[in-house]
């Protein structure tokens, strides 16, 4: 593979640098770079825009800080998941993040579902539930 083609391929599913700067800043928990996931959008309606659902697949990256999670990679995938969000895990190498639209953004409605791939399922589920449970108390 030519230089600037392996930079292009590895840097897919990893953070920007202005944004891992700037979660640093925040103190990160958790990274998770180069993950598989598929978000899943259901009755999603945004300002502007008909309602649609839908299925969107990437690699992206999950970062969690005191403040926020933040998820963001291929496909245009850029989410903000709000503390209220359901963590599960039926599969022992998939955790689910679930939630409503207008808890993150409020003029925009529908349900939209995280599933994230990853060998590290069950460290994933555990320290984002510890982080929801420390947020809502």
């Amino acid at each position: 593979m030519t230089g600037p083609f392996r930079r292009w391929r590895e840097s897919r599913g990893r953070l920007p640098g202005k944004l891992h700067a700037e979660l640093e800043a925040e103190g990160l928990e958790l990274l998770e770079e180069r993950v598989h996931a598929m978000v899943i959008y259901r009755g999603y309606e945004a300002p502007g825009q008909r309602p649609q659902s839908g299925v969107q697949k990437g690699l992206v990256t999950i970062a969690l800080t005191a403040r926020r999670i933040v998820v963001q990679g291929t496909g245009g995938i850029r989410l903000e998941i709000p503390r209220g969000a359901t963590v599960t895990t039926e599969d022992p190498d998939e955790v689910r993040l679930a939630y409503d639209a207008a808890t993150a953004i409020p003029p925009r409605a529908g349900e939209i579902e995280l599933r994230l791939q990853s060998p590290r399922a069950d460290a994933i589920h555990a320290t984002l539930s510890e982080w929801m449970m420390r947020r809502s108390s």
